[in-house]
């Protein structure tokens, strides 16, 4: 896309996090940054002197602290999307933020999580926990739900061959996939309904390590010192 600055920004850790800017007014957001790693997305800011205007988290994240927040305050940018309440700026369906002369458009994905969000660009999606590549995101976490995933999938699958796949974890390395390849190469979206309720179905043991930890922080209800600023964020 002309006019785009896009990156990811956690330098092939699994945890993935999207820098998205235009090029021609500086404007830009961050998409579901790690806290740990504020300070690194600081540094790439100020190195095109970027201006964020947004933080965007895409879902609860159960895996890792998120620095939406955080990092939101430190750049009196605006805190947006999931979960509802611990963010200044729930996103859902329909909603369009603006960056410069960059237009993301954000649809709801439930299944991994009841608030999962995709945000669709002119040639990419950035599929957050729900299309993985190869995978997709697991159900049977706190208010995960099979039947809503296998359809926000389908959605998905709507968009054209050729939209770049960028997920919020990768766990081989990948830094990207295609609509088109996860198509015909990903297992579980070559399977049926049925067979997919199914497998999303069947118990899993393992837990993501922090994962009292990071819904406990990440779900924290907003208080009034996360209050807007009074800058306006166009949706």
């Amino acid at each position: 896309m002309k006019g785009l600055i896009f990156e990811e920004l956690n330098g092939g850790a699994s945890c993935r996090t999207y820098l998205i800017a235009s090029a021609w007014t500086r404007e830009a957001i961050i998409v579901d940054p790690v806290l740990e790693l504020v300070p690194g997305y600081l540094r790439r800011l100020g190195k095109d002197r970027l201006q964020l205007i947004a933080v965007v988290d895409t879902h609860t994240h159960a895996d890792h602290l998120s620095g939406g927040r955080e990092l939101a305050r430190m750049m009196s940018a605006v805190h947006m999307g999931a979960p509802a309440h611990a963010v200044q700026r729930p996103l859902g369906e329909g909603d369009e933020l603006a960056v410069g002369d960059v237009r993301v458009r954000v649809w709801a994905s439930p299944g991994h999580t009841a608030d999962g969000l995709v945000l669709v660009l002119d040639d990419r999606v950035l599929t957050g926990d729900t299309l993985l590549i190869g995978a997709t995101g697991r159900t049977d976490l706190p208010t995960g739900d099979p039947e809503a995933e296998y359809e926000s999938l389908e959605r998905l699958l709507s968009l054209p061959d050729d939209t770049l796949v960028f997920p919020a974890h990768d766990y081989g390395g990948r830094t990207f996939s295609t609509i088109g390849h996860e198509r015909v190469s990903n297992p579980r979206l070559r399977l049926d309904r049925e067979a997919f309720l199914q497998l999303m179905r069947m118990p899993r043991t393992e837990k993501p390590e922090r994962l009292a930890e990071s819904l406990a922080y990440n779900s924290r209800p907003r208080d009034a010192r996360d209050a807007p600023p009074e800058q306006v964020f166009a949706l």
